[in-house]
């Protein structure tokens, strides 16, 4: 473990090295928030910039398409072939499953597509929560991330890591009272004056530092340690049971240093914004111009009384005239201002299509979803596959901490999807006996519209099975159960034909009263149809075994054909004798 000072001369050094790269991020988290200002002094303090965001609505569309459909994990079975070990792998991917439900795994993953899009990284946490007994995944901000410098830049995981965020002296009383109040000094300090917090994350421990205060959030120094004598404290520190760095961060595949997809649209959309801003003021001077007196030729010109065209008042000059100087734009800003954009949408891939528009060139919508899919599939497959990589090491650090903190006690989790009896139990050190799986995409690259019909293409052209296509499918969350529900469907609709079909037939089965009684257990009681069957095949079963005396109501046939079953047999009368016995045998 380190001490309060190592931690905060780590994050020193670390964020100094980072700092171009952290102007970056917060050039382009300002742009994505409007937070743009247009550097002209003719225009109002106040005035925002008047032309289209795209890289908002890239940003958007892009990081909606990669996460529209979700991964799947495959746990395969240790043995292959054997029933138990298929059954176990079955239970883990369940397991696995139902603690990304208990994370709103897909809602977190559009923030994370957002950011890996953004800032080219996409940082998360897997900490244990003690309340819900889970993993709990964490999305941090890649602003105040520092992690630390790995060997292979396609490793997602640093050796530890360092999160900077910021609180305010009163939470820092109310919570750690006893450890900085001497530091603070009550009554002496700003309730609202933020100080900067340090969280190290370590195969180790995770540690947490108040490490300083701070002028606001971008200008935080190290060198502000001590200010109003305030030194570097260690707050907490808490053992990591697990032994594993428990940070992953992602990043995009670039050249030599990372990269968003946006970072170049930033000039030209500072650009568009200035030209735009100047045309604007152009247009307000054609409207209200500026006028000059000029003098007559051997006469000293005079204003009477000033002109307000608003108002109606007529000016009066003597000696002179006046004249109105014209401003043109410039013929060819409609053509800079286009220009500029097609070459926004050219380098952040942003087709006009995002915008509900189409090319005036595009004819067809097979060449409209050309077009598209060569504009932005490979990039979401792409951002995909990263994000397949980056789930494996998730998932990992998640069993560990599954057999870390709950190895012994038995748990339970909810299958998704699943209605009444979809709880199962299991012990985390049996159940997780090895963390090796797989986390795919059913097809990576694709939206969840393009993936739907990509599957039923493959089903009609029998590529592929059923089983591979509800697995596929992300609005199926059990494939098991689907594949029940499904058998269940097709066996209860057989069954309710052959149940229509004897039902027409006078002499089949099924009598006016037999046939009401089930319709009467299936509608009113809401019993279920192959119970109901049961239920009335019972009755039938025991009206028929009954002996009931001759000329009872029972021993009537009613509204059925005599003979089919829907009387009870007699009684022999006592002493009958033969003709007695053939009244019996003849009904």
């Amino acid at each position: 473990m380190l001490s309060a000072e190592e931690i905060v001369e780590l994050y020193s050094s670390r964020r100094k090295a980072a700092g171009p790269l952290k102007e970056q991020m917060r050039r382009v988290r300002d742009l994505a928030n409007g937070d743009v200002i247009v550097p002209l002094n003719e225009l109002d303090k106040n005035a925002k910039s008047s032309v289209a965001n795209l890289l908002v609505q890239g940003l958007d569309q892009m990081s909606m398409r990669v996460a529209s459909t979700m991964p799947s994990p495959f746990f395969p079975p240790v043995k292959e072939g054997q029933e138990k070990a298929k059954q176990m792998a079955r239970q883990k991917r369940q397991a696995m499953l139902a603690i990304w439900d208990g994370n709103r795994m897909q809602q977190k993953m559009r923030r994370r597509a957002r950011h890996l899009l953004a800032y080219s990284q996409s940082p998360v946490i897997i900490k244990p929560n003690f309340r819900t007994m889970q993993p709990q995944w964490t999305v941090r901000n890649p602003l105040d991330t520092y992690a630390a410098p790995v060997e292979d830049p396609d490793d997602p995981v640093p050796y530890d890591c360092i999160f900077a965020y910021y609180v305010t002296a009163s939470w820092l009383l109310r919570t750690y009272g006893s450890q900085v109040a001497a530091q603070l000094g009550m009554g002496k300090v700003d309730p609202d004056q933020k100080y900067v917090m340090l969280e190290y994350v370590s195969p180790e421990a995770i540690q947490l530092v108040a490490a300083g205060s701070a002028v606001n959030d971008d200008t935080f120094d190290t060198d502000t340690i001590g200010y109003g004598n305030y030194s570097a404290t260690l707050l907490e520190s808490i053992p990591n049971r697990t032994g594993l760095p428990l940070v992953v961060m992602p990043n995009r595949i670039t050249l030599d240093r990372p990269r968003g997809q946006f970072d170049g649209v930033l000039g030209m959309y500072y650009t568009r914004a200035r030209l735009q801003a100047l045309t604007e003021i152009a247009i307000e001077r054609g409207i209200f111009p500026d006028e000059y007196l000029v003098a007559r030729t051997g006469e000293n010109p005079e204003i009477l009384s000033l002109a307000d065209g608003k108002t109606g008042q007529l000016g009066v000059v003597k000696g002179g005239d006046i004249t109105q100087q014209q401003i043109n734009p410039g013929y060819k800003t409609d053509i800079a201002l286009d220009r500029l954009e097609r070459q926004e949408r050219l380098e952040g891939s942003i087709p006009a299509e995002f915008g509900g528009e189409s090319g005036t060139n595009i004819r067809t919508g097979r060449r409209g979803d050309a077009i598209l899919s060569a504009t932005i599939d490979y990039r979401v497959q792409e951002a995909q596959s990263i994000f397949e990589a980056s789930l494996i090491e998730e998932d990992k650090i998640a069993i560990a901490i599954e057999r870390g903190y709950w190895g012994q006690f038995q748990k339970s989790f909810y299958i998704p999807g699943r209605s009444a009896g979809g709880m199962s139990l299991y012990v985390p050190n049996k159940l997780w006996d090895n963390d090796f799986h797989y986390v795919t995409y059913s097809a990576a690259g694709s939206d969840v519209n393009g993936l739907i019909v990509g599957l039923g293409q493959r089903l009609g052209t029998g590529l592929m099975s059923k089983e591979s296509a509800r697995e596929a499918d992300p609005l199926i969350a059990d494939p098991d159960l689907e594949h029940d529900r499904i058998v269940q469907e097709g066996v209860e609709a057989a069954l309710l034909a052959s149940i229509q079909q004897q039902a027409v037939d006078p002499n089949g089965p099924y009598q006016p009263e037999d046939l009401a009684y089930l319709v009467k257990l299936v509608v009113e009681n809401d019993v279920p149809l192959f119970e109901a069957v049961k239920r009335t095949d019972q009755r039938a079963r025991d009206r028929q075994a009954a002996m009931v005396a001759p000329g009872s109501p029972e021993a009537m046939p009613g509204l059925a054909m005599p003979g089919m079953g829907a009387q009870s047999p007699m009684e022999a009368a006592p002493g009958g004798g033969l003709e007695s016995l053939l009244a019996q045998l003849g009904g």
